[in-house]
This record gives C-alpha cells, structure tokens and sequence, in this order.
C-alpha cells in the first residue's frame, strides 16, 4: 500500500464509523419517536385504543402473572382510566431491527390531568416490521414508588458482530440456555450475579425504585435470592445481529407465581450480560 493509499484508507475509515453510527442513531431515534407517539395516543384516544395500534399480531403482555397475547388480550379488556407514561433508556441493536425501551407509568382515575393514583415502571421490546414501522413485541411492567422525571438515555450496541444477520438462532438457543441456568446455579455458586451483570443493568421490582448498577444490582440480587423460586424461561427474541436478546418466562415455587423479562446484551464474542431485568411476583 502507497503512502497516499494509507492516507486516504486513514481519511476515509472513521467517515465509514461515523455513517454506521449516524444510522443507527437514526433508528434509535425513531423507536423513541415511536414510543412517545404510542404514549401520546393513549392520551388522545385512551390507552386501550394506544395498545391495539401499536402491538404486533404476536405481541406478549402479562396477565395475572401469565404470559398472553397482546392484542387479544387488549381487545377483550375493558379498561377504565387513562395510562401516562414516559421513556427514560432506549437501547437498539446494531443491525437495527430490535430494540427496548424502559421507563416511568401513572395511572389516572378518568384523564391524564387528573392527579395519578398509582405508579410503576414498564419494559416495552419493540421490533421492526416489513414496513419499517417499530411495533411492540413485549410489554410489561409493575407497580413501584412515583419516580422523577427524567431524559431519555440512549444507548448503543458495543460489540459489533463481522455479520449483522443471519445470527438470530445461534443467539436465541445461546441466551435461551445462559438465562436457563443463570438463576439455576446460583444456588451452588460462589458469585453466582457479577460475571452476568452488565456495568449499567436495571433491575426492576415490584414496590421497589429501580436498581441501578452491577454493584448495587449484585448486591441485591445476592439478598433477596430464594432456592425454592424457579425461572421457566418460554421464548426468546433476538436480533438478527445476535447482539440483543430478550427472554421472558414464569415464576414458580414458595407459593409465589409470576412472569420476567431479561434482556441480554452480547458485549464480546459469545458474552452475554443482562442489561435489564424485571421480576413481577
């Protein structure tokens, strides 16, 4: 390679960078977009209305614990009162056709004016469609204490698979297993939380803030574990990329039941750690 060829190749790569980059700043934008206009809508036309525009046919919420069909379970639900709610961290995929949202709910008697009665957080995993609209694939959320308000973080894929397709059941049967016996070893395990935590994970809890942070996550993790809970993964949801992955499943044992969502991030070749996890029970 001539000087001037290493000139240009050192001139033109971060310009390469920087167009990936700009697009999937692009797409993430859209998914917040998208969020907030699904927010929106539940203002002007009702929440029920908001859900059955935006779910996917094959759309998953939680109902008493269980995991349902979105829109048949939105179309048969006759709700009363009106759900606010407002992103606070957006993530996408590098291949851009998966991505989530967390964030802050209220619940009103009649009108979003009116003064919120309860509070919680929510996981929305949104997918991208034929069309190149975003819709819900999983909802779910759980009552907590009202937060404050917040900006909208964004954030972005840090690892970079050689291919941004064709790794979608490598990587669902890869994460499908990790969240498998991620729970499951921990009760023989030394440090069964650290090396699956990412540094920023969420960790969502019914009538409790959110955690924030592996050491703070660690340690509460390592508090509240119970041997006779057990985690029935169903299905995951990957991007085709293979570097976002979502699993959700039921909870069973010491006369609890309930439903979860992980949300696993690859960060290095075949490493996944969990970004966000909520555990309804």
């Amino acid at each position: 390679m001539t000087l001037k060829n290493i000139f240009l190749f050192i001139c033109l790569f971060p310009s390469v960078i920087f167009a990936q980059d700009a697009k999937q700043k692009d797409a993430l934008q859209e998914v917040t977009k998208t969020e907030k206009a699904f927010a929106q809508m539940s203002i002007d036309k009702g929440t029920k209305n908001a859900f059955l525009e935006f779910l996917t046919k094959e759309s998953i919420v939680f109902e008493k614990g269980m995991p349902t069909n979105g829109l048949e379970h939105w179309q048969k639900t006759d709700f009363k009162g009106i759900i606010t709610w407002q992103p606070t961290v957006a993530e996408i995929s590098g291949s851009m056709d998966l991505a989530y949202t967390v964030g802050n709910w209220q619940f009103h008697n009649e009108l979003a004016t009116d003064k919120p009665v309860s509070f919680g957080s929510f996981v929305t995993l949104w997918k991208k469609q034929m069309d190149n609209s975003w819709k819900v694939a999983i909802d779910a959320g759980l009552s907590n204490p009202e937060m404050n308000a917040e900006n909208t973080t964004e954030l972005y894929p840090t690892f970079k698979p050689t291919e941004l397709k064709n790794q979608m059941v490598l990587a669902e049967r890869m994460v499908f297993m990790n969240d498998h016996f991620y729970w499951k070893n921990a009760k023989s395990s030394l440090n069964p939380f650290e090396p699956h935590l990412a540094q920023n994970v969420r960790i969502y809890r019914k009538n409790q803030k959110p955690i924030i942070g592996k050491e703070l996550g660690k340690a509460f993790l390592k508090k509240s574990y119970d041997k006779n809970i057990v985690y029935t993964g169903l299905k995951a949801i990957s991007s085709s990329a293979g570097d976002l992955v979502c699993v959700y499943g039921v909870i069973s044992g010491a006369g609890k039941l309930g439903n979860y969502v992980r949300i696993w991030k690859q960060e290095a070749k075949d490493s996944w750690k969990i970004v966000v996890e909520m555990v309804d029970m």
